[in-house]
């Protein structure tokens, strides 16, 4: 497996730890949910969809540069997947201070949101299921930091790597285009 991404390019590379690292979160965020029985609160799920869309273009991005070989779509796939990171680390960032108590989260996740008592009174609300749980309590922690902390790291170090890529993919392009240029060739 290694020596197989020895031969591929930094483009290539970005988009292929972009899915792995998108994958592999969240395999674990349902591990923890159906098998851990950890409950994901809405937060939660906002930073699943960050994921979600960052291994969807990853994947695509991967088709494009190394069965198509389209490497400037490649490189524009590696930049929208930076900015998809950055979104998540937001997102992760967000929970992460909900979660510590340094800003309230949404009314939606932490049950301050108004009860409808319809005609069935008090009685059916307390008979239904409870809810999603609170996004200001975090599930599980490992050495002090939520998954939603573990989400900003990994998405921050995702972000870095993914703009560092294309920016460096960008800069060999153009240096590619002046070098036929200044060879009377046409750059495409």
């Amino acid at each position: 497996m290694l020596t197989a991404l020895e031969n591929r390019t930094l483009i290539e590379k970005s988009l292929i730890a972009s899915a792995s690292a998108s994958g592999a979160l969240l395999i674990g965020a349902h591990l923890f949910e159906h098998v851990g029985g950890l409950a994901p609160c809405a937060l939660c799920l906002d930073q699943r969809e960050a994921h979600w869309t960052g291994l969807a273009l990853a994947v695509i991005g991967i088709v494009g540069a190394i069965a198509l070989r389209w490497r400037r779509a490649a490189i524009a796939t590696v930049g929208a997947c930076a900015l998809v990171y950055l979104v998540s680390a937001g997102l992760a960032l967000y929970h992460a201070g909900v979660e510590n108590h340094y800003w309230p989260g949404p009314a939606t996740c932490s049950g301050g949101g108004p009860v409808d008592v319809g005609p069935g009174g008090l009685a059916d609300i307390l008979k239904q299921k409870p809810g999603a749980p609170s996004c200001s309590e975090a599930a599980w922690r490992f050495l002090g930091v939520s998954m939603a902390g573990y989400n900003l790291l990994i998405s921050a170090g995702l972000f870095a790597f993914c703009l560092i890529a294309a920016a460096a993919a960008v800069r060999e392009e153009r240096r590619s285009a002046r070098g036929l240029r200044a060879q009377g060739g046409v750059a495409s």
